[in-house]
């Protein structure tokens, strides 16, 4: 079963970027986390868009 979504350090681990910045991700305004109570979790499918996002206006 695929997971649905993931917590900060496997983003972290799947984007290539490290936890410093994981955590810093999480808190902008158009990055896609789910606050289930104090906890940060990123759902995968989302992540993927946001991604694709943010290719697609680094190449404007």
């Amino acid at each position: 079963m695929e997971k649905l979504t993931v917590n900060v350090k496997e983003m972290a681990k799947m984007v290539g970027v490290s936890t410093c910045t994981a955590y810093n991700l999480i808190h902008r305004a158009d990055f896609p986390v789910v606050w289930v109570g104090k906890r940060a979790v990123i759902p995968v499918d989302a992540l993927r868009k946001w991604l694709e996002a943010q290719t697609g206006a680094a190449a404007m």
